[in-house]
């Protein structure tokens, strides 16, 4: 089979396993443009999730059946994970979401940190969520420690790759970056900060929640020593991700109730875990292991995650184009020659985004607005006193059709809110 009809295929295996497609809204099936917020489930992660809680759910440490199953999900999601991400010689640790392990993160790593240590210093980036700004902000804080920023570029939406040895000095303790825009799409250079970083002696924390859906991510190539992400971005349920360096778990004191043990992963999670979102998790992961042929689950899963991004691809070209031929709309994209995910926001000259919003849900067209917790990108591009973006993200069950008649649907918004509002 071809790559183009592998793509296809794999479109609509997504499309016919997805059933939250089938919904009705005012005679409409709704197109879901809000991925970047969170994918819709296929049929197998549902049912996975409905057989562990029906069968019988019990919590770990057990001498009985269910308990045991319970320990058998929990290892094989972590193996499953650690093949995603090529995460050999890290722990896979599971919380609440990729924002609640930051914070844990950050707040256990800053036990050892003081006023005046040599490594004084703190990188974040203006183009992330802040989920990977405000942890690191709120420790240095905390701790006296200087924040620094690695800067954007605001003609090509990027950060400036020219200021990054400024940023990252010998002081640095922990430089925390997003591999992919959550906002804008881009796609940064992560493997060059990381090398930057360490090569001053710091610590890289990677956010890669947006990126995991659309690129096949290698912890180790791109020098994470953490790397967090969310599974409810990539078709599975709201659970958190974070896959640490094993030496590097080893020798952070996080905060922890006293029986939990010194090392490996219970050491980072707090309590009982959300079981049946990781049995959903395996599902997920087990699922897109189906979608692809490859002799190690490591090249099934990469292999799915390519070709889902390159049947994205063209759907985000007709949105793309046929949104910058709207008058009045401008794009807030990285220029082609910059690597992207199929995620586009946009403003409307006249229109807030939350208007256009309200006028393409009436259409079952659904996007989202706002700065997406991109806070800082969206003051520094101009639009964080106005309402953020409209922001429109492709998954694989959205098809050409569908993106043609979204993009007709906000072409339209302007009429249809002074309809409303006459």
């Amino acid at each position: 089979m071809d790559s183009q009809a592998s793509d296809a295929r794999i479109a609509q295996e997504f499309r016919r396993l997805t059933p939250a497609l089938a919904r009705d809204v005012r005679g409409h099936p709704p197109v879901y443009l809000d991925a970047p917020g969170g994918t819709q489930l296929p049929q197998p992660v549902l049912d996975a999730m409905n057989r562990y809680v029906t069968g019988g759910m019990a919590n770990r440490h057990g001498a009985f059946d269910t308990s045991i199953e319970t320990e058998e999900i929990l290892a094989r999601a972590r193996d499953q994970v650690r093949a995603l991400l090529n995460a050999d010689g890290y722990a896979i640790v599971f919380g609440q979401n990729m924002t609640s392990l930051a914070f844990a993160l950050a707040t256990s790593m800053a036990r050892d940190w003081s006023p005046g240590q040599r490594r004084d210093e703190v990188v974040v980036s203006e183009i992330d969520h802040h989920a990977n700004v405000d942890p690191w902000r709120a420790v240095a804080a905390d701790k006296e420690l200087r924040l620094r920023w690695l800067r954007v570029d605001t003609e090509r939406i990027c950060l400036d790759p020219g200021g990054i040895d400024d940023v990252i000095s010998e002081r640095c303790a922990v430089t925390a970056v997003g591999l992919a825009s959550n906002a804008v799409g881009t796609v940064q250079d992560v493997a060059g900060i990381a090398a930057r970083t360490h090569a001053a002696g710091g610590t890289v924390v990677v956010d890669a929640v947006h990126a995991v859906p659309h690129i096949p991510v290698d912890c180790a190539a791109i020098g994470a020593d953490v790397l967090l992400c969310s599974a409810y971005k990539f078709f599975g349920p709201h659970i958190g991700i974070m896959a640490i360096r094993e030496d590097l778990l080893d020798r952070i004191r996080f905060y922890k109730v006293a029986p939990a043990p010194e090392h490996g992963p219970d050491k980072a999670e707090l309590g009982s875990q959300n079981h049946e979102a990781v049995a959903g998790l395996t599902a997920t992961l087990g699922f897109l292991a189906s979608l692809h042929e490859g002799e190690t689950l490591r090249t099934r899963l990469t292999g799915a995650i390519a070709a889902i991004a390159a049947a994205e691809k063209p759907v985000a070209a007709v949105l793309s184009q046929e949104l910058a031929a709207v008058p009045g709309i401008t794009l807030y994209r990285a220029p082609d020659d910059q690597p992207r995910t199929p995620t586009i926001a946009f403003t409307m000259r006249g229109v807030s985004p939350r208007q256009i919003a309200r006028a393409c849900a009436e259409q079952a067209v659904y996007v989202t607005d706002g700065d997406f917790y991109a806070t800082t990108l969206a003051a520094r591009l101009g639009v964080g006193d106005s309402g953020g973006w409209v922001r429109i993200g492709v998954a694989p069950y959205i098809s050409a059709a569908d993106a043609r008649r979204a993009a007709g649907v906000i072409a339209a918004s302007r009429v249809w809110i002074q309809r409303k509002a006459g």
